[in-house]
């Protein structure tokens, strides 16, 4: 009997041991869970402070380029005026954009400074002399300055313009017509130069290389203002 009592007991104690034993393992599974917890605040709050314990200040973000696209509008505060060389296409008598009739070399070169001005030899009727272009939008010549000298001092005596932007008040320039220059000043008479026909306005002081290719050159010494097509191109200005 005393043996059966004990057999029980013994059976007792072991079924309370297989209880207690997945409670333990819950209660140890717990415990890493929240150290771990615990070691992933202190990751995050370390990483988001800096040395000295203070929030770190953003990163600075790169300011935007200030240069415009390319086609984009201009967002200068001044638009582009005819004060500025650079801007001013505009033609009349004695002056082409910033460059005048008679100006000094030095101020031409003051005006349009060194980037927008090229020095280049010019060769005219066998005879090669120093000459200025103006650049314009891709370092390309607007205008070709020439020049007479006096001893070191020289100053502008001719200009051509190369650029079709450059107009006068009245819309003149390369691709008008000879009806439209008739219309707008006095066409004194018409000639050959340099290997050109020209129409030349001796009040404005400005001559206007025609496009002659409808008109045999043969013809063109005995041809007077009113034989030339009103409907003829011009295809070059030049100041005088």
């Amino acid at each position: 009997m005393k043996k059966t009592i004990l057999l029980f007991s013994a059976l007792v104690a072991l079924a309370a041991c297989k209880q207690d034993a997945p409670t333990a393992d819950n209660a140890h599974d717990t415990q890493i869970e929240e150290a771990a917890g615990d070691i992933s605040t202190d990751a995050t709050e370390t990483a988001s402070e800096s040395p000295d314990g203070s929030m770190p200040a953003p990163a600075p973000s790169e300011p935007m380029s200030e240069e415009p696209l390319p086609g984009a509008t201009s967002t200068a505060s001044t638009p582009p005026s005819t004060a500025n060389p650079l801007f001013n296409l505009t033609l009349q008598s004695g002056q082409a954009g910033a460059v005048k009739i008679g100006m000094s070399i030095d101020e031409l070169r003051k005006a349009y400074g060194q980037n927008k001005l090229r020095e280049i030899d010019h060769t005219l009727e066998g005879t090669t002399t120093k000459a200025y272009e103006v650049l314009g939008e891709r370092h390309r010549p607007d205008l070709r300055v020439e020049q007479e000298c006096a001893g070191a001092a020289c100053k502008v005596s001719r200009i051509t313009v190369l650029n079709p932007a450059f107009k006068t008040s009245n819309g003149l320039g390369i691709g008008s017509t000879l009806g439209d220059l008739k219309k707008s000043i006095n066409i004194t008479r018409v000639g050959t130069g340099e290997g050109n026909f020209v129409a030349i306005s001796e009040d404005s002081r400005m001559s206007f290389v025609l496009d002659m290719r409808g008109i045999p050159s043969t013809r063109w010494a005995n041809l007077q203002v009113k034989d030339v097509p009103n409907s003829t191109l011009v295809s070059g200005v030049m100041l005088y």
